[in-house]
């Protein structure tokens, strides 16, 4: 059913998740699991713009490095996402136990790989063009941008943002999965693409996940 080029990507993207993961664990006992706070509590938009900068930069410049065959380029870029990722992700574990950081961790996996099943269903199950959907998740993060700027100056708006945010990347998410469908023969840069979009989902449930959790202590 998969050629072989989709098979490194989803391996290459595996890899990067399970490295990311760790790096968010070990982030989150260190005073970098406080960032969150300080963007998001300062001026909710800031904390969306500076993330959203890191891996926009990140993404594009591991993919430059890869086509250009540049390996630090390209490890310098995913590099940046590994560190957006881990520092978002350390925020919403950082005010957890260690039993409830890894029954967190553990619950988001389960539901975002869930998620990924059912996108990778629907994208290889179906004949369906889903090349414009990258577009549409830039006008949705857009949209996270705007709503922000309202959540900054009212609180209760920002849930729409994480909302939004989270519809984005499982967009995203069926984009990446199309193109590694299409473009099989792109293993490395279909792989940095998936991890992306997988992690953009993860660590939106994750912060769900995370809050739920402390309320329940």
């Amino acid at each position: 059913m998969f050629e072989e080029g989709q098979l490194k990507s989803l391996g290459i993207a595996s890899g990067l998740v399970g490295l990311n993961v760790a790096v968010m664990w070990v982030f989150a006992f260190t005073p970098l699991s406080s960032i969150n706070r300080l963007l998001f509590g300062t001026f909710f938009l800031l904390g969306v713009i500076v993330y959203g900068a890191m891996l926009t930069g990140g993404v594009w410049i591991a993919k430059k490095g890869v086509r250009e065959d540049k390996t630090g380029l390209a490890v310098g870029g995913a590099t940046l996402v590994q560190i957006a990722y881990g520092l978002f992700g350390a925020g919403a574990l950082g005010a957890l136990s260690v039993t409830l950081q890894a029954t967190a961790i553990i619950i988001t996996g389960i539901i975002t790989t869930g998620i990924a099943v059912l996108s990778g269903l629907l994208v290889f199950g179906t004949d369906h063009d889903f090349s414009s959907w990258g577009r549409y998740a830039n006008y949705i993060f857009m949209g996270v941008l705007g709503v922000s700027l309202i959540g900054s100056f009212s609180p209760a708006v920002t849930i729409l943002a994480l909302g939004l945010s989270l519809i984005g990347f499982i967009v995203y998410l069926v984009h990446q999965i199309y193109t590694t469908k299409t473009r099989p023969g792109k293993p490395l840069l279909n792989g940095i693409g998936l991890y992306t979009a997988y992690m953009g989902v993860f660590v939106e449930i994750l912060q769900i996940v995370a809050e739920l959790l402390l309320r329940r202590e």
